[in-house]
């Protein structure tokens, strides 16, 4: 069992790597929209210059400039979030400025602007943003242009804002019904294996960063098979989603739980040491074993593990897989800890 697991996580951390080096969606949409807007308007710049329009042309070098920095930045550093709102800001400022130096002839890069602002922002930031530009845009034209102009701009102003708005809330919408499905077990909504692999990641990087201690809890019901073979499947899955339930009221809300195989529970503490995840431990196992949860009693054994400096996520989990397997050895119904001393393993019974 063990070294089919540090052959999955293996694989696991090597897919995990080679998904690491493709960019998200979101650096491709601000890597794409950059560096078009930089050759559009570098487009646009070259003309103002030929023409003489010294003002505006250096208003769009100035946004060409800005639009290959975010893109470098972006290409480079990956940082999207921060990079999404200065380009938005730059958008909006070099509209409204255009606006203001040439007036309602330049109306129409309103339109690409309310775009972008949907594309890299959230849509009710977006919507709040592109709103107030409406009315900026409204109030420096009010005397500048006919009312019947100003009324059909704001009308398909608002067309556009709407149109985008529905687009970008019901996309997103779906992505974090997307996100949610690739996460979590369909059974029991515990995290998968996936969320799993990406918690341990997570999990020893930023004890680099912090080293505050951090505890893993393996769980196996015992017998699950006979359960399965004795009921039935359904009495089985109804046996897990309860168990889980168990679990989940028990565990803090900052700790984690997956569902890792069949009848197998991980849960990671955060800035929980050995003692404090052993007592975590004790206190499932007796809740478990003191549920009735079916007609015959439902047990667990466990393997509890505290992160070592130097050991990556599938050996910390090995660690607790193997004192899980020492629990059942014992008797099941059984708790085991897995400790380090002098640089060698220690299996502890409790």
């Amino acid at each position: 069992m063990l070294h089919l697991l540090v052959l999955f996580f293996e694989q696991e951390v090597s897919k995990n790597y080679m998904q690491k080096m493709q960019r998200s969606t979101e650096e491709w949409i601000l890597i794409s929209i950059s560096l078009l807007g930089a050759l559009i308007i570098l487009t646009f710049a070259l003309l103002r210059l030929l023409r003489g329009d010294w003002l505006l042309a250096a208003l769009d070098g100035f946004a060409v400039v800005a639009m290959f920095g975010i893109f470098i930045r972006v290409y480079f550093s990956g940082n999207t979030v921060l990079m999404s709102h200065v380009f938005v800001g730059l958008c909006q400022l070099v509209l409204v400025m255009t606006v203001m130096l040439k007036g309602a002839d330049q109306l129409f890069w309103f339109y690409p602007a309310a775009l972008v602002v949907f594309f890299l922002l959230r849509p009710w930031l977006a919507l709040a943003i592109v709103s107030l530009s409406i009315l900026v845009l409204s109030t420096l034209l009010w005397s500048q242009i006919t009312m019947l102009h100003l009324f059909g701009f704001v009308l398909s102003a608002l067309a556009t804002m709407g149109f985008a708005f529905i687009f970008a809330w019901r996309t997103k919408e779906q992505q974090l019904r997307l996100l949610r499905l690739a996460i979590k077990d369909p059974l029991t909504g515990a995290g998968n294996r996936r969320a799993l692999e990406e918690k341990l990641l997570e999990a020893v990087h930023h004890f680099q960063r912090v080293h505050l201690p951090m505890s893993l809890i393996l769980l196996d019901l015992d017998n699950f098979k006979h359960f399965n073979d004795s009921y039935g499947h359904d009495e089985g899955d109804r046996i897990l989603i309860a168990v889980t339930d168990i679990i989940q009221r028990r565990i803090r809300r900052s700790d984690h739980l997956y569902r890792f195989g069949g009848e197998e529970f991980v849960v990671i503490t955060d800035n929980t040491g050995l003692r404090e995840a052993c007592l975590l431990a004790e206190e499932l196992r007796s809740d478990i074993a003191g549920a009735t949860i079916s007609d015959c009693q439902v047990t667990i054994s466990l393997g509890v593990a505290q992160y070592q400096d130097g050991e990556t996520g599938y050996q910390w989990l090995g660690r607790a897989d193997q004192a899980m397997y020492r629990a059942k050895g014992n008797g099941r119904n059984h708790l085991c800890i897995s400790e380090f001393h002098d640089d060698q393993l220690a299996l502890t019974d409790r």
